[in-house]
């Protein structure tokens, strides 16, 4: 994605909530799964950012972040997460290679 300053594969660590995980997908602004209220929306870092898909390291948890929430892990130890294997083949020098690759 051209904005994107994190890519697919990459191992982050989420400032809120101390989290380090994987982006497993990335959208050019928010996309809300569901309508929020205004108020909820209004307490949202910029929609118009970068936010991303992450498994969180030593759960079973994805969260929703914001790019600016964000930042590249020191850590290059793989992400234990459940669901690695049903987003990447392998990981390798501290990054995560997609499972189905886009043209």
């Amino acid at each position: 994605m051209r904005n994107a300053s994190f890519s697919i594969g990459q191992i982050i660590h989420v400032r809120d909530g101390d989290m380090r995980g994987v982006v497993v997908d990335v959208d050019e602004h928010f996309q809300a799964p569901v309508e929020l209220p205004e108020k909820v929306r209004a307490s949202l870092p910029d929609p118009e950012q970068p936010w991303y898909y992450i498994l969180v390291d030593g759960s079973e948890e994805r969260v929703y972040v914001a790019e600016e929430s964000m930042h590249p892990d020191s850590d290059d130890s793989p992400v234990d997460h459940p669901g690695i294997e049903q987003f990447f083949r392998h990981f390798d020098a501290g990054r995560y290679e997609p499972q189905y690759l886009l043209n």
